[in-house]
């Protein structure tokens, strides 16, 4: 649990995390403050209006304000009535508006349409905002994903991909800010806490760029509402319905004619197939005119990675019979000399008899792929090539209901789910080795699923209260090809490589079985051992698999603003689980 609590004593200025402000102060021409003005602002996109009064001081302030554009409107008796257009309010962020009133009837209207934007002076945080213009207009790598941008904010390492595809199909960025760990970053996606929990530097959920309406990123000098980062603070707003119908469709096609062929590929290859799409739309407007709103969002990743590795090195023909002469090594027959290794006698003509050949090894040996190489070495080493493709097929979707039952008060909710299978096979065929993927090998099933509820409530002019719940539930499971089959046991003959061996433990091997997960189906002990010779290497080397994740995450925020005068008061708590 995080406690907050936050005490100004200047101008009101505390711009909420998920929301906006806007302050400022009123003035006649003679500048003499203008007290007890009525400060109206009416959202463009929605309608929303909200209504304060300028204190003694003639300050007035808007909190917890939802981003978007804003039309501001004073009047006061004795002066003409000044509106002041398209103000925009940003996420995490203060607009300043401070005016001047001249003296007429109350009917008379003075419009000002446009303002030169100043500095940011009623905040103390280092930050950089990203918006929806840049988002979907710049070119974006990496899947389209958003954090690419985040190369762009001062202090910020490049970003990089990290870890497998199969067991995170989000791809998620890395990236350092001001030297800190990468896991020091926190990012947030509508107020709700968006991290891989067994890889913390990942978002878990990574919102399509269509969807996103504001990426702020806090560097430094954070807010108390944001103590939980070190790094970066990265809130993320998407987009929301508003009385306008909108809408989006999209499509991003590559494939491997449109790229370069790969410098080791050998000259009888083709390249490897290598298709990627990605393609959605999105679609918003009024369910309630100036009271309830839709938005929804479906993006899908559909990729047929083209994988062709260096070569890998196999046993030829005459090494599985036995037969090493002609190579520069000397084969010393184990049977003979002292137990210290000393005295042995050369096999003769470096041939190994065949009938000194371990049958489990000729069996092992009889799958494993032939050279279609020349090779090095004589052609003992990178003497077969294989290639293959990498599947991923994910798919987004985003739901969003805002409703306005009254000024005071604005709700909203939001589904965000992604679905993302990855499969991939080994390179080495029934003897498994490296997997023709970028990493990992097999088949990858993640599942997440996010629901976010959120409100912000304006009990008066000077009180604000805002809640934020998320909820995450997370299912993976990461299997490799030879998943649910005793291959070492079974298929190559070698005892006990599919049952544990436990010693010195009083549950013995049937208390280990236990800890396997359900959804493993007892199958945790499947499969193929690793073996390690001087080629490539045989069987599963992938010791993180079988992979069963389950993980529920809950994000509760609240917090309440009071304003007295030249001071602002906030106050609440934060708790992720």
């Amino acid at each position: 649990m995080l406690l907050l609590a936050v005490l100004c004593s200047s101008q009101p200025a505390g711009a909420q995390v998920l929301y906006g402000s806007i302050v400022g102060s009123v003035v006649d021409q003679s500048d003499a403050v203008v007290p007890n003005a009525t400060i109206t602002i009416t959202s463009r996109e929605t309608g929303l209006t909200r209504d304060s009064k300028t204190d003694v001081g003639g300050r007035y302030a808007f909190v917890n304000v939802l981003p978007g554009t804003y039309d501001l409107r004073v009047a006061a008796p004795g002066f003409r009535t000044l509106v002041r257009e398209s103000v925009i309010v940003s996420i995490n962020a203060v607009v300043r508006v401070d005016l001047q009133l001249e003296v007429g009837a109350v009917t008379e209207q003075i419009t000002v349409s446009a303002e030169v934007a100043t500095l940011q002076t009623d905040k103390s945080d280092l930050r950089a905002e990203i918006t929806s213009r840049e988002i979907t207009n710049l070119p974006l790598a990496n899947y389209r994903n958003f954090q690419s941008l985040i190369n762009l904010v001062p202090g910020a390492t490049p970003a990089n991909f990290q870890n497998a595809v199969v067991d995170t199909p989000a791809r998620a960025l890395t990236t350092n800010i001001n030297g800190t760990a990468r896991n020091n970053n926190n990012a947030r996606v509508d107020g709700a806490t968006n991290v891989f929990i067994w890889l913390p530097h990942h978002m878990v959920y990574v919102p399509p760029v269509e969807s996103i309406d504001t990426v702020s990123i806090t560097t430094a000098s954070f807010d108390a509402e944001q103590g939980m980062a070190g790094g970066a603070a990265v809130t993320v707003t998407t987009k929301s319905g508003t009385n306008e119908l909108h809408g989006a469709l999209f499509e991003y096609h590559d494939n491997q004619r449109l790229r370069t062929r790969n410098f080791f590929l050998p000259p009888d290859r083709g390249k490897a197939k290598s298709i990627f799409n990605i393609f959605g739309g999105t679609l918003g407007g009024p369910i309630v005119k100036d009271k309830l709103f839709y938005f929804g969002s479906f993006e899908a990743t559909l990729e047929r990675a083209g994988i062709s590795p260096s070569p890998f090195s196999v046993p030829t023909e005459a090494i599985r019979a036995g037969n090493f002469s002609g190579l520069p090594v000397t084969l010393y027959d184990p049977l003979t000399g002292n137990p210290d290794g000393t005295g042995r006698m050369p096999f003769a003509d470096n041939r190994i008899p065949a009938a000194r050949i371990s049958p489990i090894s000729r069996r092992i040996q009889e799958k494993a792929p032939l050279p279609n190489l020349p090779g090095v070495s004589l052609g003992t080493l990178s003497n077969y090539f294989n290639s293959g493709t990498e599947k991923l097929d994910r798919k987004n979707y985003d739901a969003k209901i805002n409703w306005n039952p009254r000024s005071a008060l604005a709700i909203f909710g939001k589904y965000s789910r992604m679905d993302a299978p990855v499969s991939s096979k080994f390179a080495l065929g029934e003897v498994g080795g490296l997997g023709l993927s970028r990493a990992g090998v097999g088949t990858g099933d993640t599942n997440v699923n996010i629901i976010t509820l959120c409100h912000t409530w304006t009990l008066s002019p000077t009180l604000v209260l805002d809640s934020t719940f998320g909820f995450t539930k997370f299912d993976q499971s990461v299997v490799g090809p030879d998943h649910g089959k005793n291959i070492g046991s079974d298929v190559w003959g070698i005892p006990n490589t599919n049952d544990p061996i436990v010693t010195g433990f009083a549950g013995g091997a049937e208390q280990v079985k236990k800890a396997c997960p359900p959804a493993a189906a007892g199958a945790c002990y499947s499969g193929m051992p690793t073996i390690v010779h001087g080629f490539s290497s045989w069987g599963n080397i992938y010791g993180w698999q079988p992979l069963f994740r389950r993980e529920r995450a809950y994000t509760y925020t609240t917090n309440t603003t009071h304003i007295r005068g030249a001071h602002e008061l906030r106050w609440g708590f934060d708790v992720v689980r």
